[in-house]
């Protein structure tokens, strides 16, 4: 897997927020297990993880940028890479296998998942989320 330096929380925005709770999701109900054709998955950056449909199927191998905080986003940056920074947080952890991920959620990430569905319960959306400090763990 290509790595790069984290993007730092600051600087998060939908596409961060809302791979993080498809992660929750996926570790409250499936444990842990995502389901590949459901991230944006570049497939230059992370040939093992593109998803059944792109890889059988053919689907478009388009790319999309991550959108960060405001107008800004950032090209070569998938949701794979969006987890990658979330376990550079400590909100997550990375397990299983290079093509059969699981994530297990940290303390600091089940906290920030309870303030992330809380915003958007309340009428928010993933672009307009800016948590507020969390309890030391």
């Amino acid at each position: 897997m290509i790595t790069r330096d984290p993007v730092p929380a600051e600087l998060w925005g939908k596409d961060h927020w809302s791979t993080l709770a498809y992660i929750e999701t996926c570790c409250v109900d499936g444990g842990g297990r995502v389901v590949n054709d459901r991230m944006r998955t570049d497939p230059d950056r992370h040939p093992a993880l593109v998803g059944h449909r792109v890889a059988m199927l053919g689907v478009s191998r388009k790319k999309y940028p991550t959108q960060l905080k405001g107008e800004q986003s950032l090209e070569d940056h998938d949701d794979w890479d969006c987890a990658t920074d979330m376990e550079a947080a400590g909100l997550l952890k990375w397990e299983g296998t290079g093509m059969h991920p699981i994530f297990v959620l940290a303390e600091r990430g089940i906290q920030l998942c309870a303030q992330l569905r809380k915003h958007k319960a309340t009428g928010g959306c993933f672009a307009n989320f800016s948590p507020q400090p969390l309890m030391a763990s």
